[in-house]
């Protein structure tokens, strides 16, 4: 067997992979977890069965490598800009909230107009309440949440760590509800909301957190 073409095969499983991850990121984001089925997504990645169980065995694998594609380059983004601040400086709390936001909307490219399937499909995913789909989820946030634990106790005086474990929380879901409802707002505030910025959505979520998470 020529190296060429072992080459040229590991390339075509490469894409593969590739292909049903992007698959099924796209369509968990739009129909859930539970509505979509390994026959949808093999049809709609033009693959076979047989890919599906190659790459990843079964379909909660499939899950699992959707979100930490997904996740994971976010939360080492997120870890690296919190290692940055300094803890004494004024301006320390808005910048524990923008390492912990930015790199969601960088990710995604939102101020370029690219689709949301990152908010939605994490949205889904923090929302969910099968407890397959949150134990996922959860691996990927214990670094993610001590760290961000540590950075608001030492910002916030006399803030303990129960209330900092859920000052997070409120931020990570201010951050899903957000995104994932972004758009509803045109239809809810009946064509007054214009969401073609999502820069601006970043401004105001960081400026309503500013304010809540000081509170003490």
């Amino acid at each position: 067997m020529s190296s060429q073409y072992v080459t040229l095969n590991n390339n075509s499983l490469s894409a593969t992979k590739e292909r049903l991850l992007d698959v099924s990121g796209e369509l968990f984001a739009e129909r859930g977890f539970d509505s979509v089925s390994l026959r949808m997504i093999t049809d709609y990645a033009e693959v076979n069965l047989a890919a599906v169980n190659y790459h990843f065995g079964s379909k909660e694998e499939l899950i699992l490598a959707v979100v930490e594609d997904i996740v994971g380059p976010v939360n080492e983004k997120r870890l690296e800009q919190l290692s940055k601040i300094n803890s004494t400086s004024t301006n320390s709390l808005e910048a524990i909230i923008h390492a912990f936001i930015d790199p969601v909307f960088d990710f995604s490219g939102a101020d370029a107009g690219a689709d949301n399937k990152y908010y939605k499909l994490i949205s889904r995913c923090i929302a969910s309440r099968d407890e397959r789909i949150s134990s996922i989820i959860i691996k990927q946030f214990p670094e993610v949440l001590a760290k961000f634990v540590n950075s608001l106790t030492k910002v916030i005086p006399g803030l303990s760590s129960d209330s900092a474990h859920l000052k997070v929380m409120f931020m990570a879901g201010a951050l899903a509800h957000s995104l994932f409802h972004y758009e509803n707002l045109l239809l809810v505030s009946n064509g007054s909301f214009d969401p073609s910025s999502r820069s601006v959505l970043k401004s105001e979520l960081v400026s309503f957190l500013s304010a809540g998470m000081g509170s003490n």
